[in-house]
C-alpha cells in the first residue's frame, strides 16, 4: 500500500537546501589548489581504558606554504571531537601517561622543540623541559612518574692549524668547516651534520631538568620501560667502527638511578625495535642474520628479560612486521605487516599462530599512494587506527578484538570537500611478467568522466626505494594527473616490499634487473584494455623510480617522452657522495667502486645513455643529498651532448622529498604533465 504525503513548496526547498544540496551542486574535477584543503589523520593513540584517542590532524597551509599539525581528542565512538591545540606550529611524539590522566607531547609552541605535558582533566598545559635539541622517542615510565626520550649531544668539532684570527673590524671569509666523519650530510638537513650523538635522558613527568643516562660517542633508539625495575631497554650500535658498520645494533639495559649500562644481547645485530612485556619478564624484538644485502627479511623474536632463551616466532608470513606490542597478558602480540600493498593488524601467538583483525590500515603519506599507516590498541581490545582508501586521505577507524562489531569510521576530516569533487576511479589490476611469469600487483587511476570508447594516454608512474611498496591508498599528485586526461597506471614490481623475501630480494645486488621487464608487462596489461593510446605511452618515477625510468628509456624507444625525478645516474659516484656514504657500497654492491667498477657501471643507467631516443625531463632538489643534484646534472650533459632534446628542472631549497612543501608538490605535477603536454 502506497501512501501519499503532501508537503508545501517551502519545506520541500527547506529539505532540499539543508539535506541534500550538495548532491545537486556541480562536481568539479581535483585539481592543483585543492591540495591545500585537505586534511588527514596521523599517529593515533588510544587511552589505556579504551576510551579515548588523541591524533594529529595535519593540514596545510596556503600562505606560509607548509604543513603545520595539531592535536585532536576524540572518544572511541566518534562522537566528541575537540582540539586539544591550535595554530600553525607543529605538535608531535603525542603519548598517554599509564592512568590516562596526562598526555605528554612535542611542541614548537615556545620558539624551540619542548616536552609538554597536559592534565587532561583541568586541560592545564606545561613545558617540562628547556632543552637545546629536538626531543624524540618520548616513553613513559610504568608509574608514570618519569618520561624518557632521546636528543642528540653536541659533540667536539675537528680542530687543525694553528693561525692567527682577525683584527677588531676586519671583514675575513667565513672559516673552512672541517670534517672527519664518513656521514657528514643528511639529507633535509639543509647545513652540515653537526658532530653529535644521540643520547637517552629521563626528565620527571613534573618538569626540572633533564638528566642524560647514556654517553659516548655512540647513537641510541628503541626505549622500552622494564616494570617494577628502575630500568629501561635502548638499542645501539657501540661497536667498535660503529661509523663504518651501521648495521649491528644491540640491546642495553640502562638503570635510569646509576646509568649503568650493560649489553644483554651476543652476536651481530641488527637487534631491533625492543618492547618489553607488561608483566616485565619478556622482551620481543626484531633481528636477522646480516648477509650485507639491501633486502633482508627482519625476523621476530622473544627472549627473557636479561637476554636469555631467544626464541624465534614463527608466523611463516614471510613479511616483515612494521610494528607490535604486547597483548596485556603477556602472553601474545599485536602486530602490524604489510601485505600486498595495504596495512593488517593481527593478533600473534608466541608460537605464530595469527588471527586476523583487520585489513585496512591506509597510508599516512600525502603524496604518492606509498604503503604505510599505524595503530593503538588499548588493555580492553578497543584499537584505533588510519584507514584510507584510493578516494580518500587517512582518517581513523576503530573496533574490538573481542567483539564481533564491524568496525567503523569515527572521523571525516575530508566529507565536506570530497562530496563536490570527482575523484579519478581506482582499479586493482595483476598481470604476469613477461619475463618468468611472475605475478605483478598496480593500480590504474582513471580520469574523471573516463569514456572506455575513448583512447587516452598512458602515464607509468614508478615507486622509489627501492624497498618499499605502492598500494591502495589516496595520492594527490596521480589524482592530479588523471585530472588532467591521463590514464595512470602505478605497480610493485618485483624489488617491492609487502609480497614475501623472494619477491624483495630478487634485486639484492641486481638492480634494476628484471623489475624492468615487470614495468613493460604492467603497460601491456593496461593496453591490452583496449582505450589506450599507444602513441601516447609516458614514463615518470622518483628517486628507485628515477633510476627505473632513466634505465628503461634506454632499454625502448616506447615512450614518447620521460620524467625522470631525482635518479641515481651513476651507482660509482652516488655510493661515494650520497648521505649514505656506510650504507650502499657494501650493502647493495659485492665490492667497493673502484675494486670492481664494471659492477657499479652494469646497472648504471648512464651506460645506456647513447641508446635515448626519449626526450626526457630530469627534476631534482638543489639540497638533495640521498640522490645527489650531480647524478641529475650528469644524465643532462650526457643527453645535451649527444644533442638529445633534454629539459633540467632544478627545485630551489628542496631536498630529496621535494614534496615537503605543498607548492613543489603542486609544480613537480605540473612540470611533468607540461612536458607530457608537449610531446603529444
Amino acid at each position: 500500500m502506497k501512501t501519499k504525503f503532501h508537503f508545501p513548496f517551502y519545506f520541500i526547498f527547506i529539505f532540499l537546501t539543508s539535506s541534500t544540496i550538495a548532491q545537486i551542486q556541480t562536481q568539479t574535477p581535483f585539481d592543483y589548489l585543492d591540495v591545500f584543503e585537505m586534511q588527514y589523520a596521523s599517529s593515533p593513540e588510544i587511552s589505556n581504558d579504551g576510551n579515548q584517542i588523541v591524533y594529529l590532524r595535519n593540514q596545510f597551509d596556503i600562505m606560509t606554504d607548509k604543513k603545520f599539525t595539531n592535536l585532536w581528542l576524540i572518544d572511541f565512538e566518534g562522537k566528541k571531537e575537540l582540539p586539544l591545540t591550535s595554530g600553525k606550529q607543529n605538535f608531535s611524539n603525542a603519548k598517554w601517561s599509564p592512568d590516562g590522566e596526562k598526555l605528554a607531547y612535542v611542541s614548537t609552541e615556545e620558539g624551540s622543540a619542548q616536552i609538554f605535558v597536559r592534565w587532561m582533566k583541568t586541560g592545564q598545559t606545561a613545558s617540562v623541559t628547556n632543552l637545546t635539541k629536538s626531543p624524540g622517542n618520548l616513553s613513559w615510565s610504568p608509574d608514570g612518574k618519569w618520561i624518557a626520550f632521546t636528543m642528540t649531544v653536541p659533540a667536539e668539532e675537528p680542530k687543525i692549524g694553528k693561525f692567527p684570527g682577525p683584527p677588531k673590524g676586519a671583514e675575513w671569509a667565513k672559516p673552512a668547516k672541517i670534517i672527519d666523519q664518513i656521514n657528514y650530510r643528511s639529507d633535509g638537513n639543509f647545513t652540515f651534520v653537526e658532530p653529535g650523538f644521540r643520547h637517552v635522558f629521563v626528565v620527571s613527568s613534573s618538569g626540572g631538568a633533564a638528566r642524560q643516562l647514556t654517553f659516548g660517542n655512540y647513537n641510541h633508539s628503541g626505549i622500552s620501560w622494564i616494570p617494577v625495575e628502575n630500568s629501561i631497554i635502548v638499542s645501539a650500535n657501540r661497536e667498535e667502527n660503529a661509523d663504518l658498520d651501521p648495521n649491528n645494533n644491540h640491546f642495553y639495559k640502562v638503570n635510569i638511578i646509576t646509568s649503568q649500562l650493560s649489553k644483554i644481547t651476543q652476536g651481530r645485530g641488527p637487534f631491533s625495535k625492543p618492547n618489553v612485556s607488561p608483566d616485565g619478564k619478556w622482551i620481543a624484538f626484531t633481528h636477522y642474520d646480516d648477509k650485507f644485502v639491501g633486502y633482508q627479511l627482519s625476523r621476530l623474536f622473544y627472549m627473557k628479560i636479561d637476554g636469555s632463551e631467544i626464541k624465534e616466532i614463527k608466523h611463516n608470513l614471510n613479511l616483515d612486521m612494521d610494528d607490535f606490542e604486547w597483548a596485556a597478558d603477556s602472553k601474545s602480540l599485536f602486530v602490524k605487516y604489510t601485505r600486498h600493498g595495504k596495512g593488517v593488524l593481527a593478533s600473534m601467538k608466541l608460537n605464530g599462530n595469527t588471527t586476523t583483525i583487520t585489513s585496512n590500515i591506509g597510508s599516512e603519506s600525502y603524496g604518492r599512494p606509498y604503503s604505510s599507516g599505524s595503530f593503538s590498541i588499548a588493555n580492553n581490545g578497543n584499537y584505533v587506527f588510519t584507514q584510507a582508501s584510493t578516494s580518500r586521505p587517512a582518517e581513523l577507524a576503530v573496533g574490538n578484538f573481542h567483539s564481533n562489531a564491524k568496525e567503523k569510521r569515527i572521523t571525516a576530516l575530508n566529507d565536506n570537500f570530497l562530496v563536490n569533487k570527482k575523484i579519478g576511479k581506482v582499479e586493482e589490476i595483476w598481470f604476469k611478467s613477461t619475463y618468468d611469469n611472475k605475478d605483478v600487483q598496480g593500480w590504474i587511476i582513471y580520469p574523471p568522466d573516463f569514456d572506455a570508447s575513448k583512447k587516452y594516454p598512458l602515464i607509468l608512474e614508478i615507486h622509489g626505494g627501492p624497498y618499499l611498496s605502492y598500494g591502495p591508498h589516496f595520492t594527490p599528485e596521480l589524482q592530479l594527473m588523471a585530472t588532467q586526461g591521463y590514464v595512470v597506471l602505478y605497480t610493485n614490481p618485483r624489488g617491492s616490499t609487502s609480497y614475501g623475501e623472494e619477491f624483495a630480494a630478487y634485486i639484492n645486488k641486481n638492480y634494476p634487473s628484471e623489475d624492468y621487464d615487470d614495468l613493460m608487462s604492467g603497460i601491456d596489461a593496461v593496453i591490452a584494455k583496449g582505450f589506450i593510446d599507444t602513441d601516447r605511452l609516458y614514463i615518470t618515477g622518483g628517486s628507485g623510480g628515477g633510476v627505473l625510468t632513466s634505465w628503461s628509456i634506454g632499454k625502448t624507444d616506447r615512450f614518447a617522452a620521460a620524467v625522470v625525478s631525482k635518479p641515481v645516474i651513476n651507482w660509482y659516484s652516488f655510493a661515494l657522495t650520497s648521505d649514505g656514504g656506510s650504507i650502499y657500497y657494501q650493502y647493495w654492491f659485492n665490492k667497493k667502486p673502484w675494486e670492481d667498477p664494471d659492477q657499479y657501471l652494469n646497472h648504471s643507467p648512464i651506460s645506456l645513455v647513447g641508446n635515448v631516443n626519449t626526450p626526457a625531463m630530469i627534476i631534482c632538489g638543489e639540497n638533495d643529498y640521498r640522490t645527489p643534484m650531480s647524478e641529475s646534472e650528469q644524465y643532462y650533459n650526457a643527453l645535451k651532448i649527444q644533442g638529445k632534446e633534454a629539459m633540467l628542472v632544478r627545485i630551489p631549497e628542496a631536498s630529496h622529498g621535494i614534496t615537503a612543501r605543498p607548492s613543489n608538490l603542486i609544480r613537480q605535477v605540473a612540470y611533468i604533465v607540461g612536458w607530457f603536454d608537449k610531446h603529444q
